[in-house]
């Protein structure tokens, strides 16, 4: 999976504004849809996670994610898409450690700097 992974990130940062299929499987549906790192579900704190592999990232990314390590590491490649972005077409990797989740409320760890984020799942408009 991780090389598959790997694989789509080498595409999307060489694309050239083409758009990337992700090939991922969800194996955790409760993962799909939008959630709020601060708890609000209206402001642009936190990500949306498509059923097919596509992914949206406060209100500056869209890319891809996955799980990996058995479902324990929700894993996300975005590139800045607002106008001020250089378009330089590097994607960022962005990765968390799932420590609790399940139905409408996750508590993630981010691997970079191990800030523990508690996001909730907003409802579907």
């Amino acid at each position: 999976m991780r090389n598959a992974f790997l694989a789509v990130a080498v595409s999307m940062t060489a694309a050239s504004g083409a758009a990337v299929a992700a090939p991922v499987v969800v194996t955790s549906p409760w993962l799909a849809g939008t959630w709020s790192f601060d708890g609000s579900c209206a402001s642009g704190d936190g990500m949306t996670l498509e059923a097919n592999g596509k992914a949206g990232f406060d209100e500056w990314g869209l890319g891809l994610w996955a799980l990996a390590d058995k479902g324990t590491r929700l894993v996300l490649i975005v590139e800045d898409v607002t106008e001020e972005a250089d378009r330089k077409k590097v994607a960022q990797l962005i990765e968390y450690r799932v420590s609790e989740g399940a139905g409408v409320k996750m508590t993630l760890v981010r691997l970079s700097d191990n800030a523990t984020l508690h996001a909730v799942k907003c409802a579907r408009k």
